[in-house]
Protein backbone atom coordinates (compact mmCIF):
# COMPACT_ATOMS: atom_id res chain seq x y z
CA UNK A 1 0.00 0.00 0.00
CA UNK A 2 1.01 3.64 0.56
CA UNK A 3 1.70 3.26 4.25
CA UNK A 4 5.69 2.82 4.43
CA UNK A 5 7.12 0.24 6.54
CA UNK A 6 11.03 -0.12 7.23
CA UNK A 7 12.95 -3.11 7.09
CA UNK A 8 14.03 -3.67 10.52
CA UNK A 9 10.49 -2.41 11.99
CA UNK A 10 8.45 -4.89 10.11
CA UNK A 11 11.28 -7.83 10.80
CA UNK A 12 10.95 -6.76 14.22
CA UNK A 13 7.13 -7.39 14.63
CA UNK A 14 7.86 -11.09 13.58
CA UNK A 15 10.67 -11.28 16.03
CA UNK A 16 14.16 -10.62 14.29
CA UNK A 17 16.18 -8.42 16.17
CA UNK A 18 19.32 -6.88 13.73
CA UNK A 19 23.04 -7.67 14.55
CA UNK A 20 24.97 -6.59 12.18
CA UNK A 21 24.95 -4.24 8.94
CA UNK A 22 27.31 -3.22 6.19
CA UNK A 23 28.08 -1.25 3.11
CA UNK A 24 25.11 -1.14 0.30
CA UNK A 25 22.09 -1.67 2.22
CA UNK A 26 23.34 -5.11 4.03
CA UNK A 27 22.11 -6.70 6.93
CA UNK A 28 21.69 -9.11 9.76
CA UNK A 29 18.84 -10.23 11.85
CA UNK A 30 18.79 -12.30 14.29
CA UNK A 31 15.95 -15.13 15.57
CA UNK A 32 15.84 -17.10 18.53
CA UNK A 33 14.02 -20.37 18.73
CA UNK A 34 14.51 -22.24 21.23
CA UNK A 35 18.25 -23.05 21.88
CA UNK A 36 18.59 -22.50 18.29
CA UNK A 37 19.55 -19.46 16.57
CA UNK A 38 18.30 -18.20 12.98
CA UNK A 39 20.42 -15.78 10.47
CA UNK A 40 18.78 -13.34 8.43
CA UNK A 41 20.87 -11.67 5.48
CA UNK A 42 19.09 -9.06 3.55
CA UNK A 43 21.06 -6.80 1.14
CA UNK A 44 19.32 -4.88 -1.88
CA UNK A 45 19.30 -6.40 -5.28
CA UNK A 46 19.19 -3.65 -8.24
CA UNK A 47 18.57 -2.63 -10.32
CA UNK A 48 15.37 -1.61 -9.26
CA UNK A 49 12.09 -2.77 -11.10
CA UNK A 50 9.02 -0.27 -11.75
CA UNK A 51 10.77 1.66 -8.44
CA UNK A 52 10.68 -1.15 -6.34
CA UNK A 53 13.77 -2.58 -5.60
CA UNK A 54 14.09 -6.67 -4.85
CA UNK A 55 15.93 -8.01 -1.99
CA UNK A 56 18.44 -10.86 -1.53
CA UNK A 57 17.96 -13.09 1.37
CA UNK A 58 19.79 -15.88 3.21
CA UNK A 59 18.10 -18.05 5.81
CA UNK A 60 20.24 -19.85 7.65
CA UNK A 61 19.30 -22.50 10.60
CA UNK A 62 21.93 -24.05 11.98
CA UNK A 63 21.39 -27.95 12.84
CA UNK A 64 24.80 -29.42 13.10
CA UNK A 65 26.62 -30.32 15.94
CA UNK A 66 30.43 -30.20 16.48
CA UNK A 67 31.96 -33.31 17.70
CA UNK A 68 36.18 -32.65 16.46
CA UNK A 69 37.13 -32.47 19.73
CA UNK A 70 36.02 -36.01 20.93
CA UNK A 71 37.60 -37.54 18.13
CA UNK A 72 40.80 -35.22 18.34
CA UNK A 73 41.15 -36.10 22.02
CA UNK A 74 41.07 -39.55 21.41
CA UNK A 75 43.32 -40.32 18.20
CA UNK A 76 43.94 -38.94 14.38
CA UNK A 77 41.07 -40.60 13.54
CA UNK A 78 39.75 -39.11 9.79
CA UNK A 79 36.81 -36.67 9.86
CA UNK A 80 34.00 -37.39 7.81
CA UNK A 81 32.33 -35.04 5.43
CA UNK A 82 28.80 -35.12 7.81
CA UNK A 83 30.32 -34.01 11.05
CA UNK A 84 31.69 -30.91 9.29
CA UNK A 85 28.43 -30.21 7.21
CA UNK A 86 27.59 -26.35 7.76
CA UNK A 87 24.21 -24.81 8.64
CA UNK A 88 21.24 -25.27 6.37
CA UNK A 89 20.58 -22.74 3.95
CA UNK A 90 17.27 -21.11 2.05
CA UNK A 91 18.00 -18.70 -0.65
CA UNK A 92 15.93 -16.49 -3.03
CA UNK A 93 14.74 -12.98 -3.67
CA UNK A 94 11.51 -10.72 -2.11
CA UNK A 95 9.65 -8.50 -4.08
CA UNK A 96 6.54 -6.62 -3.66
CA UNK A 97 5.69 -9.42 -0.63
CA UNK A 98 6.43 -12.38 -2.59
CA UNK A 99 9.65 -15.13 -2.20
CA UNK A 100 11.30 -15.66 -5.37
CA UNK A 101 13.15 -18.90 -5.67
CA UNK A 102 16.58 -18.24 -7.50
CA UNK A 103 15.43 -19.92 -10.88
CA UNK A 104 11.66 -18.31 -10.59
CA UNK A 105 13.18 -14.68 -9.98
CA UNK A 106 15.63 -15.19 -13.08
CA UNK A 107 12.77 -16.23 -15.28
CA UNK A 108 10.73 -12.68 -14.25
CA UNK A 109 13.87 -10.82 -14.32
CA UNK A 110 14.92 -12.16 -18.17
CA UNK A 111 10.98 -11.59 -19.41
CA UNK A 112 11.02 -8.04 -18.31
CA UNK A 113 14.31 -6.89 -19.73
CA UNK A 114 13.43 -8.71 -23.08
CA UNK A 115 10.02 -6.66 -22.79
CA UNK A 116 11.98 -3.60 -22.52
CA UNK A 117 14.61 -3.94 -24.88
CA UNK A 118 11.82 -4.87 -27.25
CA UNK A 119 10.06 -1.61 -26.20
CA UNK A 120 13.28 0.70 -26.52
CA UNK A 121 14.07 -0.94 -30.69
CA UNK A 122 10.58 -0.18 -30.76
CA UNK A 123 10.95 3.53 -29.97
CA UNK A 124 13.78 3.46 -32.43
CA UNK A 125 11.85 2.19 -35.31
CA UNK A 126 8.65 4.07 -34.91
CA UNK A 127 9.42 7.13 -37.71
CA UNK A 128 9.79 4.04 -40.26
CA UNK A 129 6.73 2.29 -38.96
CA UNK A 130 4.64 5.38 -39.02
CA UNK A 131 5.65 6.16 -42.17
CA UNK A 132 4.48 2.88 -43.66
CA UNK A 133 1.34 2.64 -41.65
CA UNK A 134 -1.77 4.78 -41.81
CA UNK A 135 -1.74 4.85 -38.07
CA UNK A 136 1.33 6.09 -36.41
CA UNK A 137 2.17 7.49 -32.60
CA UNK A 138 2.71 5.83 -29.30
CA UNK A 139 0.46 3.22 -28.75
CA UNK A 140 -2.36 4.30 -25.87
CA UNK A 141 -3.95 0.57 -24.86
CA UNK A 142 -3.01 -3.12 -24.44
CA UNK A 143 -3.63 -4.22 -27.73
CA UNK A 144 -1.99 -1.39 -29.34
CA UNK A 145 0.65 -1.87 -27.30
CA UNK A 146 1.05 -5.73 -28.20
CA UNK A 147 1.67 -4.78 -32.02
CA UNK A 148 3.95 -1.75 -31.27
CA UNK A 149 5.96 -4.21 -29.22
CA UNK A 150 6.04 -6.41 -32.57
CA UNK A 151 8.11 -3.99 -34.11
CA UNK A 152 11.18 -4.19 -31.57
CA UNK A 153 11.26 -7.82 -31.75
CA UNK A 154 13.86 -9.91 -33.59
CA UNK A 155 12.40 -10.94 -37.44
CA UNK A 156 12.70 -14.35 -36.41
CA UNK A 157 10.76 -14.42 -33.75
CA UNK A 158 8.18 -11.46 -35.68
CA UNK A 159 7.70 -14.03 -38.22
CA UNK A 160 7.27 -16.86 -35.91
CA UNK A 161 4.58 -15.00 -34.14
CA UNK A 162 2.70 -13.56 -37.51
CA UNK A 163 2.64 -17.31 -38.40
CA UNK A 164 1.03 -18.81 -35.02
CA UNK A 165 -1.75 -15.50 -34.99
CA UNK A 166 -2.80 -16.37 -38.67
CA UNK A 167 -3.03 -20.12 -37.76
CA UNK A 168 -4.88 -19.39 -34.73
CA UNK A 169 -7.08 -16.72 -36.27
CA UNK A 170 -7.94 -19.33 -39.35
CA UNK A 171 -9.50 -21.22 -36.69
CA UNK A 172 -11.42 -19.01 -35.13
CA UNK A 173 -13.11 -18.19 -38.65
CA UNK A 174 -13.17 -21.52 -39.36
CA UNK A 175 -15.23 -22.18 -35.58
CA UNK A 176 -17.48 -18.78 -36.71
CA UNK A 177 -18.12 -20.02 -39.81
CA UNK A 178 -19.31 -23.57 -38.27
CA UNK A 179 -21.80 -21.26 -36.15
CA UNK A 180 -23.23 -19.36 -38.74
CA UNK A 181 -23.88 -22.26 -41.04
CA UNK A 182 -25.87 -24.27 -37.52
CA UNK A 183 -28.22 -20.66 -37.29
CA UNK A 184 -28.85 -20.72 -41.07
CA UNK A 185 -30.09 -24.50 -40.54
CA UNK A 186 -31.68 -23.97 -37.91
CA UNK A 187 -33.78 -20.72 -39.52
CA UNK A 188 -34.79 -22.82 -42.33
CA UNK A 189 -36.03 -25.79 -40.46
CA UNK A 190 -38.38 -22.66 -38.23
CA UNK A 191 -39.54 -22.35 -34.85
CA UNK A 192 -40.40 -25.85 -34.25
CA UNK A 193 -37.42 -27.72 -35.53
CA UNK A 194 -34.37 -28.62 -32.75
CA UNK A 195 -31.92 -26.36 -31.67
CA UNK A 196 -28.68 -26.82 -33.61
CA UNK A 197 -26.91 -23.34 -32.14
CA UNK A 198 -26.88 -22.30 -28.54
CA UNK A 199 -29.17 -19.41 -27.90
CA UNK A 200 -27.27 -18.64 -25.46
CA UNK A 201 -23.19 -18.99 -24.23
CA UNK A 202 -21.81 -18.88 -20.78
CA UNK A 203 -17.65 -18.51 -21.20
CA UNK A 204 -16.56 -19.27 -17.32
CA UNK A 205 -12.87 -18.73 -17.08
CA UNK A 206 -11.20 -19.85 -14.05
CA UNK A 207 -7.83 -20.48 -12.96
CA UNK A 208 -5.05 -19.42 -11.58
CA UNK A 209 -3.99 -15.72 -11.58
CA UNK A 210 -1.42 -14.73 -14.71
CA UNK A 211 -2.57 -18.28 -16.26
CA UNK A 212 -3.04 -16.52 -19.46
CA UNK A 213 -7.49 -16.78 -18.99
CA UNK A 214 -8.13 -13.45 -21.00
CA UNK A 215 -6.07 -14.12 -24.19
CA UNK A 216 -6.21 -17.73 -24.40
CA UNK A 217 -10.27 -17.73 -23.40
CA UNK A 218 -10.44 -14.48 -25.69
CA UNK A 219 -10.20 -16.89 -28.54
CA UNK A 220 -13.63 -18.41 -27.89
CA UNK A 221 -14.82 -15.24 -27.22
CA UNK A 222 -13.64 -13.92 -30.76
CA UNK A 223 -15.64 -16.94 -32.56
CA UNK A 224 -18.85 -15.91 -30.90
CA UNK A 225 -18.78 -12.04 -31.56
CA UNK A 226 -17.63 -12.96 -35.75
CA UNK A 227 -20.57 -15.43 -35.80
CA UNK A 228 -23.32 -13.05 -34.62
CA UNK A 229 -23.20 -13.48 -30.83
CA UNK A 230 -23.46 -10.02 -28.53
CA UNK A 231 -21.18 -10.97 -25.86
CA UNK A 232 -20.36 -9.16 -22.59
CA UNK A 233 -18.32 -9.73 -19.48
CA UNK A 234 -18.63 -9.99 -16.11
CA UNK A 235 -15.82 -9.65 -13.32
CA UNK A 236 -16.58 -11.71 -10.01
CA UNK A 237 -13.36 -10.92 -8.40
CA UNK A 238 -14.81 -9.66 -5.19
CA UNK A 239 -16.54 -11.34 -2.33
CA UNK A 240 -20.44 -11.11 -2.22
CA UNK A 241 -21.64 -8.24 -0.72
CA UNK A 242 -23.58 -8.42 2.57
CA UNK A 243 -26.85 -8.12 0.34
CA UNK A 244 -26.01 -11.10 -2.11
CA UNK A 245 -25.27 -13.07 0.83
CA UNK A 246 -29.15 -13.10 1.96
CA UNK A 247 -29.61 -14.39 -1.60
CA UNK A 248 -28.97 -18.02 -3.08
CA UNK A 249 -25.50 -18.44 -3.99
CA UNK A 250 -26.08 -18.98 -7.48
CA UNK A 251 -28.27 -15.77 -7.81
CA UNK A 252 -25.40 -13.01 -8.20
CA UNK A 253 -24.07 -14.74 -11.24
CA UNK A 254 -25.44 -13.22 -13.55
CA UNK A 255 -26.72 -14.75 -17.34
CA UNK A 256 -27.43 -14.08 -20.99
CA UNK A 257 -30.57 -12.04 -21.42
CA UNK A 258 -31.24 -11.26 -17.80
CA UNK A 259 -29.12 -10.95 -14.25
CA UNK A 260 -31.06 -13.40 -12.20
CA UNK A 261 -33.35 -15.64 -14.36
CA UNK A 262 -32.49 -17.88 -17.46
CA UNK A 263 -34.45 -15.89 -19.96
CA UNK A 264 -33.28 -14.58 -22.92
CA UNK A 265 -36.70 -13.23 -24.29
CA UNK A 266 -35.74 -9.57 -23.86
CA UNK A 267 -33.20 -9.36 -26.17
CA UNK A 268 -32.89 -10.60 -29.62
CA UNK A 269 -31.48 -9.89 -32.61
CA UNK A 270 -32.18 -9.95 -36.70
CA UNK A 271 -31.45 -14.11 -36.57
CA UNK A 272 -32.93 -15.02 -33.27
CA UNK A 273 -31.57 -14.82 -29.75
CA UNK A 274 -27.79 -15.17 -29.49
CA UNK A 275 -26.07 -13.82 -26.83
CA UNK A 276 -22.77 -14.32 -24.96
CA UNK A 277 -21.65 -13.42 -21.82
CA UNK A 278 -18.34 -14.03 -19.96
CA UNK A 279 -17.86 -14.51 -16.48
CA UNK A 280 -13.79 -13.64 -15.31
CA UNK A 281 -13.76 -15.96 -12.10
CA UNK A 282 -16.79 -16.83 -10.64
CA UNK A 283 -18.09 -19.47 -8.18
CA UNK A 284 -14.97 -21.54 -7.37
CA UNK A 285 -13.03 -18.34 -6.57
CA UNK A 286 -15.24 -17.76 -3.88
CA UNK A 287 -13.63 -21.16 -2.64
CA UNK A 288 -10.18 -19.79 -3.29
CA UNK A 289 -10.44 -16.43 -2.48
CA UNK A 290 -13.59 -16.36 0.30
CA UNK A 291 -14.32 -18.22 2.84
CA UNK A 292 -16.48 -20.99 1.26
CA UNK A 293 -13.33 -23.46 1.45
CA UNK A 294 -13.54 -23.40 5.31
CA UNK A 295 -17.18 -24.82 5.15
CA UNK A 296 -18.09 -28.63 6.51
CA UNK A 297 -17.91 -31.04 3.72
CA UNK A 298 -21.81 -31.49 4.11
CA UNK A 299 -21.93 -27.64 3.28
CA UNK A 300 -19.27 -27.66 0.63
CA UNK A 301 -21.34 -30.77 -1.08
CA UNK A 302 -24.44 -28.38 -1.22
CA UNK A 303 -22.37 -25.73 -3.13
CA UNK A 304 -21.59 -28.51 -4.96
CA UNK A 305 -25.05 -29.34 -5.84
CA UNK A 306 -26.22 -25.85 -6.21
CA UNK A 307 -23.68 -25.26 -8.79
CA UNK A 308 -24.73 -28.26 -11.30
CA UNK A 309 -28.57 -27.76 -10.40
CA UNK A 310 -27.67 -24.47 -12.11
CA UNK A 311 -25.26 -26.12 -15.10
CA UNK A 312 -28.57 -28.39 -15.98
CA UNK A 313 -31.07 -25.72 -16.37
CA UNK A 314 -28.88 -24.04 -18.18
CA UNK A 315 -28.87 -27.07 -20.54
CA UNK A 316 -32.70 -27.11 -20.43
CA UNK A 317 -32.90 -23.27 -21.47
CA UNK A 318 -30.56 -24.14 -24.68
CA UNK A 319 -27.48 -22.49 -23.03
CA UNK A 320 -24.15 -23.48 -23.31
CA UNK A 321 -22.27 -22.76 -20.39
CA UNK A 322 -19.09 -23.79 -21.25
CA UNK A 323 -16.61 -24.17 -18.06
CA UNK A 324 -12.81 -23.44 -18.54
CA UNK A 325 -9.99 -24.53 -15.99
CA UNK A 326 -6.79 -23.07 -16.77
CA UNK A 327 -3.53 -23.83 -15.15
CA UNK A 328 0.08 -23.39 -15.21
CA UNK A 329 3.34 -23.79 -13.71
CA UNK A 330 5.46 -21.45 -11.72
CA UNK A 331 7.90 -20.34 -14.53
CA UNK A 332 5.06 -19.56 -16.99
CA UNK A 333 3.59 -17.17 -13.85
CA UNK A 334 7.02 -15.81 -12.99
CA UNK A 335 7.22 -14.95 -16.56
CA UNK A 336 3.91 -13.32 -16.93
CA UNK A 337 4.72 -11.20 -14.22
CA UNK A 338 7.68 -10.07 -15.44
CA UNK A 339 5.92 -9.34 -18.85
CA UNK A 340 2.87 -7.13 -17.11
CA UNK A 341 5.62 -5.20 -14.68
CA UNK A 342 7.04 -4.38 -18.09
CA UNK A 343 4.29 -3.14 -19.07
CA UNK A 344 3.61 -1.18 -16.42
CA UNK A 345 6.63 0.86 -17.05
CA UNK A 346 5.91 1.15 -20.43
CA UNK A 347 2.50 2.95 -19.86
CA UNK A 348 4.25 4.96 -17.35
CA UNK A 349 6.58 6.23 -20.70
CA UNK A 350 3.90 6.39 -22.88
CA UNK A 351 1.85 8.77 -20.51
CA UNK A 352 4.54 11.06 -20.06
CA UNK A 353 4.68 11.44 -23.87
CA UNK A 354 1.41 11.62 -24.61
CA UNK A 355 1.62 14.74 -21.80
CA UNK A 356 4.73 16.13 -23.99
CA UNK A 357 2.30 15.61 -27.48
CA UNK A 358 -0.51 17.67 -25.68
CA UNK A 359 1.38 20.05 -24.25
CA UNK A 360 2.65 21.22 -27.88
CA UNK A 361 -0.56 20.96 -29.21
CA UNK A 362 -0.13 17.88 -31.65
CA UNK A 363 -2.53 15.76 -30.20
CA UNK A 364 -6.05 17.42 -28.97
CA UNK A 365 -7.59 15.03 -27.34
CA UNK A 366 -5.70 11.84 -25.83
CA UNK A 367 -7.33 9.65 -23.60
CA UNK A 368 -5.03 7.71 -20.84
CA UNK A 369 -7.70 5.43 -20.01
CA UNK A 370 -6.07 2.74 -22.01
CA UNK A 371 -2.72 3.25 -19.94
CA UNK A 372 -4.16 3.23 -16.63
CA UNK A 373 -6.00 0.02 -17.42
CA UNK A 374 -2.10 -1.37 -18.30
CA UNK A 375 -0.83 -0.45 -15.04
CA UNK A 376 -3.93 -1.98 -12.95
CA UNK A 377 -3.37 -5.00 -14.70
CA UNK A 378 -1.26 -6.21 -12.47
CA UNK A 379 -1.47 -5.49 -8.59
CA UNK A 380 0.31 -6.96 -5.34
CA UNK A 381 -2.56 -9.77 -5.25
CA UNK A 382 -0.86 -11.34 -8.17
CA UNK A 383 2.38 -11.56 -5.91
CA UNK A 384 0.36 -12.90 -2.97
CA UNK A 385 -1.48 -15.57 -5.72
CA UNK A 386 2.40 -16.44 -6.55
CA UNK A 387 3.24 -17.25 -2.52
CA UNK A 388 0.31 -19.23 -2.56
CA UNK A 389 -0.15 -21.47 -5.79
CA UNK A 390 0.17 -24.95 -4.35
CA UNK A 391 -3.04 -23.91 -2.33
CA UNK A 392 -5.06 -22.35 -4.56
CA UNK A 393 -4.38 -25.04 -7.08
CA UNK A 394 -5.76 -27.43 -4.76
CA UNK A 395 -8.51 -26.13 -3.91
CA UNK A 396 -9.10 -25.02 -7.41
CA UNK A 397 -8.70 -28.43 -8.79
CA UNK A 398 -11.41 -29.70 -5.78
CA UNK A 399 -14.01 -27.79 -6.82
CA UNK A 400 -13.33 -28.85 -10.43
CA UNK A 401 -13.43 -32.70 -9.72
CA UNK A 402 -16.41 -32.44 -7.31
CA UNK A 403 -18.70 -30.60 -10.08
CA UNK A 404 -16.98 -32.22 -12.94
CA UNK A 405 -20.37 -34.05 -14.64
CA UNK A 406 -20.04 -36.64 -18.31
CA UNK A 407 -22.92 -34.25 -19.80
CA UNK A 408 -20.97 -31.38 -19.48
CA UNK A 409 -17.33 -32.10 -18.42
CA UNK A 410 -15.21 -29.27 -17.35
CA UNK A 411 -12.19 -27.91 -20.03
CA UNK A 412 -8.87 -27.97 -18.41
CA UNK A 413 -6.35 -25.94 -20.18
CA UNK A 414 -2.97 -26.21 -19.37
CA UNK A 415 -1.06 -22.24 -20.52
CA UNK A 416 2.42 -24.03 -20.21
CA UNK A 417 2.40 -23.57 -24.00
CA UNK A 418 0.25 -21.15 -25.10
CA UNK A 419 -0.28 -21.09 -28.76
CA UNK A 420 -0.15 -25.52 -28.23
CA UNK A 421 -3.18 -24.50 -25.48
CA UNK A 422 -5.29 -22.08 -27.97
CA UNK A 423 -5.14 -24.82 -30.22
CA UNK A 424 -6.61 -27.71 -28.35
CA UNK A 425 -8.94 -24.84 -26.59
CA UNK A 426 -10.79 -24.62 -30.12
CA UNK A 427 -10.91 -27.82 -30.55
CA UNK A 428 -12.55 -28.64 -27.55
CA UNK A 429 -15.54 -25.68 -28.14
CA UNK A 430 -15.59 -27.65 -31.35
CA UNK A 431 -16.65 -30.85 -29.22
CA UNK A 432 -19.04 -29.13 -26.98
CA UNK A 433 -21.05 -27.51 -29.73
CA UNK A 434 -21.39 -30.90 -31.49
CA UNK A 435 -22.52 -32.34 -27.83
CA UNK A 436 -24.92 -29.58 -27.89
CA UNK A 437 -26.55 -30.67 -31.30
CA UNK A 438 -27.04 -33.85 -30.08
CA UNK A 439 -28.39 -33.72 -27.03
CA UNK A 440 -31.69 -35.00 -26.57
CA UNK A 441 -31.23 -37.28 -29.51
CA UNK A 442 -29.71 -40.81 -27.75
CA UNK A 443 -33.32 -42.92 -28.46
CA UNK A 444 -31.77 -45.17 -30.43
CA UNK A 445 -31.54 -48.61 -28.75
CA UNK A 446 -27.95 -49.01 -30.56
CA UNK A 447 -26.90 -45.71 -28.25
CA UNK A 448 -28.63 -46.86 -24.86
CA UNK A 449 -30.73 -45.14 -22.78
CA UNK A 450 -30.06 -41.24 -22.16
CA UNK A 451 -28.00 -40.88 -18.68
CA UNK A 452 -29.65 -39.23 -16.41
CA UNK A 453 -29.02 -35.50 -15.50
CA UNK A 454 -28.65 -36.55 -11.67
CA UNK A 455 -26.47 -39.19 -11.78
CA UNK A 456 -23.44 -37.01 -11.44
CA UNK A 457 -21.22 -37.47 -8.72
CA UNK A 458 -21.88 -34.65 -5.90
CA UNK A 459 -20.23 -36.70 -2.75
CA UNK A 460 -17.34 -34.36 -1.43
CA UNK A 461 -13.88 -35.60 -1.96
CA UNK A 462 -10.64 -35.10 0.12
CA UNK A 463 -7.87 -33.48 -0.57
CA UNK A 464 -5.48 -36.40 -0.99
CA UNK A 465 -7.67 -38.14 -2.30
CA UNK A 466 -8.08 -35.19 -5.50
CA UNK A 467 -4.55 -35.41 -5.97
CA UNK A 468 -3.85 -39.08 -6.13
CA UNK A 469 -6.54 -38.99 -9.02
CA UNK A 470 -5.80 -35.28 -11.04
CA UNK A 471 -6.89 -35.06 -14.33
CA UNK A 472 -6.43 -37.35 -16.97
CA UNK A 473 -3.92 -36.66 -20.02
CA UNK A 474 -5.13 -36.17 -23.70
CA UNK A 475 -5.09 -39.50 -25.67
CA UNK A 476 -3.29 -37.68 -28.54
CA UNK A 477 -0.57 -37.29 -26.12
CA UNK A 478 -0.84 -40.67 -24.92
CA UNK A 479 -0.24 -42.00 -28.92
CA UNK A 480 2.53 -39.60 -29.49
CA UNK A 481 4.07 -41.08 -26.46
CA UNK A 482 3.67 -44.76 -27.68
CA UNK A 483 4.49 -44.18 -30.74
CA UNK A 484 7.57 -42.49 -29.73
CA UNK A 485 8.81 -45.50 -27.78
CA UNK A 486 7.67 -47.80 -30.52
CA UNK A 487 10.00 -46.09 -32.79
CA UNK A 488 12.79 -46.27 -30.22
CA UNK A 489 12.12 -49.68 -29.63
CA UNK A 490 12.69 -50.73 -33.35
CA UNK A 491 15.90 -48.52 -33.51
CA UNK A 492 17.56 -50.06 -30.79
CA UNK A 493 16.59 -53.28 -32.27
CA UNK A 494 18.04 -52.47 -35.68
CA UNK A 495 20.92 -51.47 -34.37
CA UNK A 496 21.80 -54.17 -32.19
CA UNK A 497 21.44 -56.68 -35.15
CA UNK A 498 23.99 -54.41 -37.30
CA UNK A 499 26.80 -53.82 -35.14
CA UNK A 500 29.44 -55.78 -34.42
CA UNK A 501 30.01 -56.65 -30.76
CA UNK A 502 33.02 -58.73 -30.98
CA UNK A 503 35.15 -55.67 -32.30
CA UNK A 504 36.93 -53.25 -29.51
CA UNK A 505 34.89 -50.36 -28.43
CA UNK A 506 38.45 -48.42 -28.00
CA UNK A 507 40.86 -49.12 -31.19
CA UNK A 508 44.51 -47.72 -30.63
CA UNK A 509 46.33 -46.56 -33.03
CA UNK A 510 47.80 -49.43 -36.09
CA UNK A 511 51.26 -50.79 -35.75
CA UNK A 512 52.91 -52.45 -38.74
CA UNK A 513 55.65 -54.61 -39.01
CA UNK A 514 57.63 -54.44 -42.50
CA UNK A 515 58.64 -57.71 -41.53
CA UNK A 516 54.82 -59.11 -41.53
CA UNK A 517 54.37 -57.37 -44.57
CA UNK A 518 57.41 -59.25 -46.83
CA UNK A 519 55.95 -62.50 -47.99
CA UNK A 520 58.45 -65.64 -46.44
CA UNK A 521 60.93 -62.43 -45.15
CA UNK A 522 62.46 -62.83 -41.85
CA UNK A 523 64.10 -59.31 -39.68
CA UNK A 524 66.92 -61.04 -38.13
CA UNK A 525 66.55 -58.35 -35.26
CA UNK A 526 63.39 -60.21 -34.41
CA UNK A 527 64.79 -63.98 -35.29
CA UNK A 528 67.96 -63.67 -33.53
CA UNK A 529 66.25 -62.06 -30.29
CA UNK A 530 63.60 -64.26 -30.36
CA UNK A 531 60.87 -61.40 -30.04
CA UNK A 532 58.36 -61.31 -32.54
CA UNK A 533 55.43 -58.56 -32.38
CA UNK A 534 51.39 -59.91 -32.38
CA UNK A 535 50.17 -57.61 -35.11
CA UNK A 536 46.51 -57.27 -33.82
CA UNK A 537 46.68 -60.26 -31.73
CA UNK A 538 47.68 -62.59 -34.45
CA UNK A 539 51.32 -63.70 -34.25
CA UNK A 540 53.66 -63.10 -37.19
CA UNK A 541 55.01 -66.50 -39.04
CA UNK A 542 58.63 -66.42 -38.57
CA UNK A 543 61.08 -68.87 -39.94
CA UNK A 544 63.66 -70.85 -38.95
CA UNK A 545 67.29 -70.02 -39.68
CA UNK A 546 68.29 -73.95 -40.14
CA UNK A 547 65.02 -74.33 -42.17
CA UNK A 548 65.80 -75.69 -45.62
CA UNK A 549 62.53 -75.61 -47.25
CA UNK A 550 62.81 -71.51 -46.57
CA UNK A 551 66.19 -71.27 -48.18
CA UNK A 552 65.30 -73.56 -51.33
CA UNK A 553 61.86 -71.08 -51.67
CA UNK A 554 64.26 -68.00 -51.72
CA UNK A 555 66.77 -69.32 -54.15
CA UNK A 556 64.15 -70.47 -56.11
CA UNK A 557 62.51 -66.55 -56.20
CA UNK A 558 66.11 -65.29 -57.08
CA UNK A 559 66.84 -67.19 -59.95
CA UNK A 560 62.91 -66.91 -61.57
CA UNK A 561 63.89 -63.07 -61.00
CA UNK A 562 67.33 -63.19 -62.60
CA UNK A 563 65.96 -65.36 -65.59
CA UNK A 564 63.42 -62.54 -66.19
CA UNK A 565 65.17 -60.00 -65.87
CA UNK A 566 67.71 -61.78 -68.50
CA UNK A 567 64.84 -61.87 -70.83
CA UNK A 568 63.47 -58.40 -70.60
CA UNK A 569 66.97 -57.90 -71.38
CA UNK A 570 66.91 -59.58 -74.66
CA UNK A 571 63.97 -58.13 -75.51
CA UNK A 572 65.25 -54.76 -75.08
CA UNK A 573 68.65 -55.43 -76.54
CA UNK A 574 70.29 -54.19 -73.22
CA UNK A 575 73.84 -55.22 -73.38
CA UNK A 576 75.12 -57.72 -70.65
CA UNK A 577 77.65 -57.52 -68.46
CA UNK A 578 80.43 -60.42 -68.60
CA UNK A 579 81.86 -61.28 -65.36
CA UNK A 580 85.72 -61.01 -65.96
CA UNK A 581 85.04 -57.68 -67.44
CA UNK A 582 86.80 -55.45 -65.21
CA UNK A 583 85.07 -52.26 -66.04
CA UNK A 584 81.71 -54.10 -65.21
CA UNK A 585 83.01 -55.00 -61.91
CA UNK A 586 83.86 -51.65 -61.49
CA UNK A 587 80.72 -50.15 -62.84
Amino acid sequence: GEKVVRQYEALRDEGFVQCGAGSGGYAVYQFRFKSTTILLHVTPYGPSITDVMPFYLVLEFETSVDVRQQKWANSLAPISSLQLQGPQVLEGYAYQGAFFSPHHFAELKQMYDKQLLAYEAACKKLPIVSKNTRHGGPPRDLPTLKSFLEAGKRSKKREQNTREFNELQKVVRSVAREILALMKKEKKMGEGGHRLAPKGVILYFEGLDCSGKSSTGGLVQAALEQSGYDVGMRQYNRPPTAEQRMRPWMDRFDVPGSSSILDLSQTQDEDGEHIGLVWDRGPAGDFVYGNLNELSVEDKKKRYEEFMAFDRECREKDILFLKLFFVTNRDSIAKTLGKRLAQKKMARDLTTWLQACRSRGEVEDVSFEGLEAISAHIDPTDFIAFNQYERNLRIFSNFVMNTDTDDNPWVVVNTGDRYAARKALMSSFRDHLKGFQSRGQRCSPCLGPKPSMCSAKTQAIGVDEMMKNKFKSSWRHSMIAWVTLLALLVLAGTYGTRTNWDRAWIVGPTKFNISALLEGGNDDDFVNGNNVDDVKNKKIPTNDVNDDSGKEAKAAKVKNFDEESNKEGKDKNVPTIDADDDSGKEA
